[in-house]
């Protein structure tokens, strides 16, 4: 046989398989080191060659060419820079060579590092002294530490300056000061440094999971220990100017990594015009009657070259930058032209985000046992032997990969399982409601049409690709409210107004499956945080409901414990944060306070108000900011008792055997 295989060899006489026998010479394991489509693909090539195939782009509906595939993708990419039509392309040509996407992407990084995008909430002079406000008598030799253990920051990979009392920011370069990771000085658009301080993109995006002397900085892992709602809370009070700010109807956070800031979005059509992007406040495109969001944590930056839409609910398509602007455009010192012109920094920002890869896995991986949980990940059937019959089956072969796509190279180039084996690490995948059963508060934010049609006819959904866009109106607040009062006929249902953009906000149907990439790090799980490890996702019935995390030792003068990010803090049994269990109590006397009815507070009729209003006015559901050590411990422990942090669902998982369950965990190692 070795002779003949020789033979064929020197005559170069090609091989050619059946597609199912090419898939079985495929290894099960991906190990490749770069999983960034379009980074793999300009790996090692010259600045001239092409840019390979956005993968995305080929998850729309004709992608479904076989009707009995193992996968079957719903949630399709929308190509806003060659839009369907009858929608006109006007954006700017993506790069198409790899050393023009390499420029966008260096610019992308340096936009994160130094531009200062969001709303200003402090003075540095003022931040300088957040000391005082955790009640100590002077500053800490370690109040660097002690600012990212108190709101759950982590050490700056680059220079993140701001000036120390007496300097100068722009004769300093930015400063001697030093910001952990998520809060920024940075430059104005006049790219002078500004001496204000406010949070940046990585204040949720980025985090670290294994201390310097573990593991490298690697950008894109979603940070689960920011407090959004006690940095807010403690900005506000360094300064007689900013105290005001404690008394804004924004639901910042509950708790520690989680947020509402998807939910802020429905504040838009309140504040700026939305056709112009002009501040003109006004109620006619508000809908304060409908539900609050709840919580939710941000998704991996690391898997957006995976995404084919954005959001939990897959309500955008992930082509667009409009909706990641929106903290920018809420910025009251920029006017109208200078909201729009973001449009070309987060071009920027988002062709970096795609050439984000995951971080691998640091420990040892048993292959043979990954390599059973590659077949169980990708041939399982949870609902075989009349398992699951209560939940409503997706489309597909029943197994993980029929939500969550494809990873093993052996299954991705087998056409029972992708029509085409660039899809691999694609879920494009939103599964419903129904099946999923995960909390449903952030699933019901923008339930409401009229919301859908507000963002769809603006410049949010990119209405200037319309054929019947000739333009952005007058921008004068006379001229706005006329064109509010047009508009809400529209969104109330009547003949439309402003023209619709391909952007579209889809109605929600449930949530959408994340790429896996680098799950084994991603701790905690499920859309709000509410499931400390992947063991309790794959066998529900051992998830806690209430539960904390290890603790940072305190900082000097006995101040601001934070979650230990080391190692010894990470299950890498379980595959995520080790924790206790604690027991749930309605008594505020019971310290720390983890109420069992679904409070927020000690303050039983502020929280009664919050929970029950939640459901009819999106404002309602507020936490007041913390202040008392109390206050914040108790922020620091996952309560899924509070509003819109359930630990319910995704329990077809439910049949799956403990056996089953260790191959899939030590498979999840090599993704």
């Amino acid at each position: 046989m070795a002779n003949w295989t020789a033979l064929l060899a020197s005559a170069a006489i090609p091989l050619t398989l059946a597609p199912a026998a090419l898939a079985q010479t495929q290894p099960l394991l991906d190990e490749a080191a770069i999983r960034s489509p379009l980074a793999a693909g300009c790996a090692g090539k010259s600045d001239a060659t092409p840019l390979p195939v956005d993968p995305r782009t080929l998850i729309v509906p004709s992608v479904n060419s076989n009707p009995n595939g193992a996968v079957r993708f719903n949630s399709f990419f929308t190509n806003l820079h060659n839009p369907p039509a009858p929608y006109v392309n006007r954006l700017p040509a993506r790069p198409s060579t790899c050393g023009a996407w390499r420029a966008s992407v260096a610019r992308g990084k340096q936009n994160l590092e130094t531009r200062q995008y969001f709303l200003p909430f402090s003075r540095a002079q003022d931040y300088d002294k957040l000391w005082a406000v955790w009640g100590l008598s002077s500053k800490p030799a370690d109040f660097n530490e002690q600012v990212e253990k108190r709101y759950g920051f982590y050490p700056a990979p680059f220079r993140n300056p701001y000036p120390l009392p007496g300097e100068n920011p722009n004769t300093t370069n930015g400063g001697s000061g030093q910001l952990p990771l998520g809060l920024i000085q940075g430059k104005g658009d006049d790219g002078k440094w500004t001496g204000t301080i406010t949070a940046s993109c990585s204040a949720c995006h980025d985090s670290r999971l294994g201390n310097a002397s573990e593991s490298g900085f690697t950008w894109g892992l979603a940070n689960s220990a920011n407090d959004a709602g006690l940095l807010a809370s403690d900005l506000f009070r360094t300064s007689p100017v900013t105290w005001l700010g404690l008394a804004l109807p924004i639901p910042w956070s509950d708790g520690r990594g989680s947020s509402d800031a998807i939910g802020l979005i429905t504040l838009l059509p309140a504040l700026f015009d939305m056709d112009t992007l002009q501040l003109a406040p006004s109620l006619l495109e508000y809908t304060p009657d409908t539900p609050a969001g709840g919580m939710t944590k941000a998704p991996a930056w690391f898997n957006r070259a995976f995404k084919t839409r954005q959001f939990w609910d897959g309500s955008l398509t992930s082509d667009n930058v409009h909706s990641e602007m929106a903290f920018g455009v809420a910025t009251l010192t920029r006017d109208a032209t200078a909201r729009r012109a973001l449009d070309s920094d987060f071009e920027d920002i988002n062709n970096f985000l795609l050439s984000l890869s995951a971080p691998k896995y640091p420990g040892t991986i048993d292959r043979p046992l990954a390599e059973q949980g590659a077949v169980i990940f990708h041939q399982r059937d949870l609902w075989a032997n009349g398992a699951n019959v209560e939940i409503p089956r997706q489309p597909g072969n029943g197994s993980c990969a029929s939500c969550h796509g494809v990873y093993s190279p052996r299954y991705a180039n087998d056409t029972a399982y992708l029509p085409d084996p660039r899809l691999k690490g694609l879920p494009g995948n939103v599964t419903p409601i129904e099946t999923i059963q995960t909390d449903p508060r952030r699933f019901n934010l923008f339930a409401d049409p009229r919301q859908r049609r507000a963002w769809n006819s603006s410049w949010w959904a990119y209405n200037s690709l319309s054929p019947s866009w000739y333009g952005y109106p007058v921008e004068s607040l006379i001229a706005s409210s006329i064109r509010r009062v047009y508009r809400a006929v529209y969104d109330n249902g009547g003949p439309i107004y402003s023209p619709l953009g391909p952007n579209e906000w889809v109605e929600p149907k449930g949530y959408v499956s994340p790429p896996l990439y680098g799950a084994w790090a991603g701790g905690p799980f499920l859309h709000n945080g509410s499931v400390p490890d992947i063991w309790g996702i794959l066998k529900p019935s051992d998830r806690p409901a209430v539960w904390k995390r290890p603790y940072s030792p305190a900082g000097i003068g006995g101040k601001n414990q934070g979650y230990d990010y080391s190692y010894a803090s990470y299950d890498f049994a379980k595959l995520g944060w080790k924790y206790e269990t604690l027991n749930c109590s309605s008594s505020p006397s019971v310290p720390p306070y983890q109420p069992c009815n679904g409070q927020a507070t000690p303050d039983r009729f502020y929280s009664a108000f919050a929970n029950s209003a939640a459901g009819y006015l999106n404002l309602a559901y507020q936490t007041p900011p913390p202040i008392t050590d109390e206050q914040i411990r108790s922020r620091m422990s996952f309560n899924s008792n509070l509003y819109g942090d359930g630990n319910g669902g995704h329990t077809f998982t439910q049949s799956l055997t403990d056996a089953e369950r260790l191959a899939l965990l030590e498979y999840l190692k090599t993704l």
